[in-house]
């Protein structure tokens, strides 16, 4: 009994103690990742093949052929003009097939939501993948012209964003000038407008279109929209060639 009591209190006392580790050498060492570090399992590789090859013939497959590089930039773009001009096509057949006695004024596409470049000549369906890698679907709302003008005022800070059936005059970062089909914004007036559903969630800071009049989710993604609706161009007209004209201007 004595001997256990003896060894607890040992115990105790080597717990009590307070150890200070001080770090003297820090080694490291890179480790190449190639086909010697490991042998391919050939059953493995045999299942995952013929997956492999799909996907990458499918990735390859031609949507269209453009006549110049389509590169995001602000105020207004090719590559913004594009994507918001085939928004608001979509959301006017849309609204026409389904009947809905509706048809949208204006598109917005966030800047950020662009994420690659197109090249100039073939575009293939993987240019469209790395250009709209998200899951994003068609969303159409209706808003009041004061949530327009506030929209117009997010963009015109920003320096310009990707949109369609509208002008706006940016002057120090502030809207000069604003028309919607050629006529002012009105704030009693109201706009349906086609985006994303991640812009009518409200993110990248466009709250005014949160709580909208009316909402229509197209359940229909924004990538598959581009693909289709690029390939059916350059089925009926050819090369595609987009120009910049005015819609977002700077003025001095």
């Amino acid at each position: 009994m004595h001997r256990l009591i003896v060894f607890f209190c040992a115990i105790l006392f080597l717990f009590s103690c307070n150890q200070h580790l001080i770090v003297r050498e820090v080694n490291t060492k890179n480790i190449s990742i190639d086909s010697k570090v490991g042998s391919l399992d050939s059953v493995v590789e045999s299942m995952v093949k013929p997956y492999r090859d799909s996907i990458k013939k499918d990735l390859s497959t031609l949507v269209a052929v453009s006549s110049s590089a389509l590169i995001k930039g602000k105020p207004e773009s090719k590559l913004t003009n594009l994507v918001a001009d085939i928004l608001l096509n979509f959301g006017s057949s849309y609204c026409q097939k389904q009947n809905l006695n509706t048809s949208p004024d204006v598109a917005y596409v966030n800047y950020g939501g662009l994420r690659a470049s197109l090249p100039k000549g073939d575009i293939t369906v993987e240019h469209i993948f790395e250009l709209m890698p998200f899951e994003n679907e068609i969303v159409l709302v209706k808003i009041t012209g004061e949530s327009f003008a506030l929209m117009a005022a997010k963009i015109a800070g920003r320096g310009g964003e990707g949109v369609a059936g509208m002008k706006l005059g940016i002057k120090n970062g502030k809207v000069s000038s604003l028309t919607c089909a050629g006529k002012p914004i009105d704030p009693k007036a109201f706009y349906w407008l086609v985006t994303s559903d991640y812009a009518a969630n409200g993110g990248d800071q466009m709250s005014m279109f949160m709580n909208p009049i009316e909402k229509i989710n197209t359940k229909i993604k924004i990538r598959d929209l581009l693909i289709q609706a690029m390939g059916d161009r350059y089925k009926r007209d050819g090369i595609i060639d987009v120009k910049v004209d005015g819609r977002i201007f700077n003025e001095q």
